[in-house]
């Protein structure tokens, strides 16, 4: 496009560069790493947008992450978002890296990705940005269904390893009001005959004084142990409500078993707290997060935190 002069980059009508970060102050009280604590980092985003024109756009995303406790590195930086976006009518393609639809809709409905990673981030079930080919579009032209199509490499952010591919598909659901509703899919080839297929579904409300969703997921992974199919499953439940203007409390409970045929091998996850927003960019979240394991001699974990979040 460049080489051909159909941008002008000097004539570009938007440019804005913008971020965010979030990080805490941690203290292990209880679980394998008692008396672990720090001050960290979890994040730091620093995103580039560019707009030639009402079809044309572009976003260029930098991810810095903590390197981990007791390695005294500094923190790694990599490639979040590298894309072109054409839209049309209604109708967007990416092309690039960009987000897929995994939980792309239940991360905004839970609200706090700086205290929280979805379940399914969490459990490895998928991945929230793929290198590929993505297409959105309304359906209906009601507002009330979109649709999120995408075909990548099925790495991540990471280079391709092989020649397979990964295909999603999210149906995004407004019915009225405040609720929400997503049906997603994908299926990803693997070598040797170890396909992975996932399934998850989301009913919620994204109100402001109130926001919250149940999701369910499910993956099947082919011939993963012994040649026996290894199927997961989750449930996530979550919520946040408005207190007084700048307060909000949120809590959320995930359960987890990473294998259906195997026993004491699954995990609760319990999170609360308060989140004060002095401004609209800043936002300080005293939260506990509580890990509870099947598998008998395994303590509980209990870690109490202060995270902070910054919009800059």
């Amino acid at each position: 496009l460049l080489a051909a002069g159909s941008i002008d980059l000097e004539a570009a009508a938007e440019r804005t560069t913008n971020g965010y970060m979030f990080g805490d102050y941690y203290y292990v009280v209880r679980g394998s790493d008692e008396k672990r604590n720090a001050f960290q980092f979890r994040r730091i985003y620093l995103t580039h947008d560019v707009k030639w024109n009402d079809s044309l756009s572009g976003r260029v995303r930098l991810e810095a992450k903590d390197s981990g406790f007791g390695k005294g590195g500094t923190m790694d930086p990599f490639v979040k978002d590298a894309y072109l976006r054409y839209k049309w009518n209604g109708r967007s393609i990416y092309a690039g890296q960009s987000p897929s639809p995994t939980w792309s809709v239940s991360e905004g409905v839970w609200g706090y990705r700086a205290v929280e990673k979805m379940a399914m981030a969490l459990n490895k079930i998928g991945s929230p940005r793929d290198n590929g080919i993505a297409f959105k579009t309304g359906l209906g032209g009601s507002g009330k269904a979109h649709l999120h199509l995408m075909v990548g490499n099925g790495n991540s952010t990471k280079s391709e390893r092989d020649n397979d591919k990964k295909l999603y598909g999210l149906l995004h659901l407004k019915p009225g009001g405040d609720l929400v509703a997503t049906a997603y899919v994908d299926w990803q080839s693997q070598q040797g005959d170890r396909d992975e297929t996932t399934l998850a579904v989301l009913f919620g409300t994204t109100g402001p004084n109130l926001h919250g969703a149940v999701e369910l997921f499910t993956q099947t992974k082919k011939n993963s142990v012994a040649g026996d199919d290894v199927t997961s499953q989750g449930i996530s439940l979550f919520a946040a409500t408005r207190l007084r203007e700048k307060t909000k409390v949120f809590a959320r409970a995930d359960i987890f078993d990473p294998n259906n045929d195997a026993d004491d091998d699954g995990n609760i996850l319990l999170i609360g707290g308060l989140d004060w927003m002095p401004s609209e960019a800043v936002h300080i979240m005293p939260n506990v997060r509580v890990v509870l394991h099947d598998a008998p001699g395994v303590d509980t974990e209990v870690v109490p935190r202060v995270t902070g979040y910054l919009k800059f």
